[in-house]
Formats: structure tokens, sequence, C-alpha cells
């Protein structure tokens, strides 16, 4: 009995680090595939900005308190060939963000709907 738990002990240790191996070997590769790529400014997230990452937050975040945002103004005045506009929200506010996508004066904005419903 002793004898065949020392073997399922064994065999179990010895898959248990041959899959870490695996894993490791499998996250270099990965790692040099990332390396090999070098990210433009635009595909680099915020937090990866050394320091400042909060005060460039700041700078792109406007907080405006007592009334919604003019959408229709925010959203015809970006400027680009292929805009894609995510909206999540109150129903009422995503209809108005689609229909606004929907106008002909918005040809490069391309409408997206998120919803979290439980």
């Amino acid at each position: 009995m002793f004898l065949v738990c020392c073997s399922i002990f064994v065999v179990s240790s010895a898959v248990f680090i041959w899959c870490k191996i695996q894993n490791a070997n499998e996250g270099n590769q990965i790692q040099n595939v990332e390396v090999a790529a070098t990210p433009t400014i635009d595909d680099r997230e915020l937090e990866s900005f050394p320091l400042h990452h909060e005060s460039l937050i700041a700078q792109a975040t406007q907080v405006q308190y007592g009334t919604r945002p003019d959408l229709k103004k925010i959203l015809l005045e970006c400027k680009g060939s292929d805009i894609g506009v995510l909206a999540c929200g109150p129903r009422k506010m995503r209809h108005e963000v689609a229909k606004i996508c929907s106008l002909g004066s918005a040809q490069n904005l391309h409408f997206e709907s998120i919803s979290f419903n439980w």
C-alpha cells in the first residue's frame, strides 16, 4: 500500500513539474514575440507611461456635472475616416448615440452598444 502511494506521489509530481516547465517555456516564447514588436505610442496603455500617467488621464478626462454632455456635438467633431463608438449606459442614451451615428453627416462613425444585463 505504501509503495502504491509513493508511486502515485512520484508520478503526479513528475507530471506537475513537466507541466510547469512547459508553461514557463510557452511564457518565454510569448515574451519573445511581444518584445520583437516595438509598440508605437498609440499602441501603449496609459498605465505604461512613466510616472505621469495620472496627469495624462486627468487631461483626457472631462467631468461634467448637472447636465448630460452634448453627445451630438462631441461625436460629429471627431476627426478620422473610421471611428468606432461604444455606448454603455441608460437605454435612452444608447438610442441617442445610435441615432447620431446613423445620421447621413456621420459617415465615419460606427456604433456598437454594450449592455450588461444580469
